[in-house]
């Protein structure tokens, strides 16, 4: 699976003198440090989504279908994007929700596939508590999803109950991005290439960088009243 995390480890991102003065703290001052840095790259990460731009400060690859009103790309992902875990030498900066980290994984790595109409149509029922929201059902059927269903020579529109049942949470907001970007392309075609270019924005650039939050972080720590 693609990365849809950010690992910090504190170690091997500090000179001697701060790691001998990291080791001078309590590990609840150490899991602060790790948190508050955390916290510092989230709201990094949130800055370049509201810019629409990746890590090495390029801008987006812009959407095929680039009409008035849409949404900043990634801006879902950006709000729920959060420390989900901390330890006095290691922290976790992503998502609780698996699915929605799979999403993020798609869009910060990119993903080239091709799906066919074949595919679809053997698409088995989704897990309980796992399927698209009505929401996203709406959706998909607003921009023209088709599948082909027992008993139809055509690839026909599903209604919204028939893609609750097919579709999980995953699928949905996956296809909801390839079909908002492809609304050009016809609704017919018996299949089709998935081609999501790499919008990284979680996280930091360089291993130069880490260490500049961290080495900020903890002299704050430091200077701060006991």
């Amino acid at each position: 699976m693609a990365h849809s995390t950010f690992d910090l480890d504190v170690r091997g991102h500090l000179g001697v003198r701060e790691q001998l003065a990291l080791l001078s703290l309590t590990p609840q001052l150490r899991r602060r440090l790790l948190n508050t840095a955390l916290k510092r790259m989230r709201s990094m990460s949130r800055q370049r989504i509201r810019n629409q731009q990746n890590l090495d400060g390029s801008p987006f690859a812009p959407r095929k279908s680039a009409g008035k009103g849409k949404k900043k790309m990634e801006a879902g992902l950006g709000k729920l994007l959060q420390v989900t875990s901390v330890t006095p030498d290691q922290g976790v900066l992503g998502w609780k929700n698996a699915l929605t980290a799979w999403v993020a994984a798609q869009q910060h790595n990119g993903v080239s596939e091709r799906r066919t109409a074949q595919q679809m149509k053997r698409w088995s029922k989704v897990p309980e508590g796992t399927a698209a929201t009505q929401k996203q059902a709406k959706r998909l059927r607003r921009l023209g999803f088709r599948v082909r269903q027992a008993g139809k020579k055509k690839l026909v529109r599903p209604s919204v109950p028939w893609i609750l049942e097919h579709v999980n949470y995953a699928q949905a907001g996956l296809l909801i991005r390839i079909l908002d970007d492809e609304q050009g392309e016809s609704s017919g075609a018996q299949s089709w290439q998935i081609t999501l270019p790499k919008r990284q924005f979680l996280g930091v650039h360089t291993d130069r960088d880490t260490s500049q939050v961290l080495n900020l972080v903890l002299q704050q720590i430091l200077n701060s009243p006991p």
